[in-house]
């Protein structure tokens, strides 16, 4: 017997909030890969244009930029998809064992 079934009801809200903040995580961290990717482009397109100064004091290391870049949606990607064992394989199964199982009856039994 339940005695609050209030905590049930907020039992269930717990774990569909959980679910639907995990979606959201993985949602948000789908777009920030596709904004690393945006990122790459605009550098590689200030790279193109960039005049190398002679007088520039400094100048940006676009190819450790890149790396870093690339590290990042490296992560992004391990935490998006784990590797894993490899899946059984998915063959089903009959779950009917039974055997009928005919009897040959002999000459000698009715002796």
């Amino acid at each position: 017997m339940i005695r609050h079934p209030y905590l049930l009801v907020f039992a269930c809200l717990v774990t569909l909030s959980a679910e639907a903040e995990e979606t959201n995580e993985f949602s948000k961290l789908g777009l920030i890969q596709q904004q690393i990717s945006v990122i790459e482009q605009l550098a590689d397109g200030a790279r193109s244009s960039s005049t190398n100064g002679d007088g520039a004091r400094y100048r940006l290391d676009y190819s450790r930029l890149t790396a870093d870049l690339d590290r990042v949606r490296h992560g992004i990607h391990q935490y998006l998809s784990p590797s894993r064992a490899q899946p059984a394989d998915l063959i089903e199964g009959n779950a009917d064992y039974r055997v009928e199982v005919l009897h040959v009856s002999s000459s000698h039994e009715h002796d």
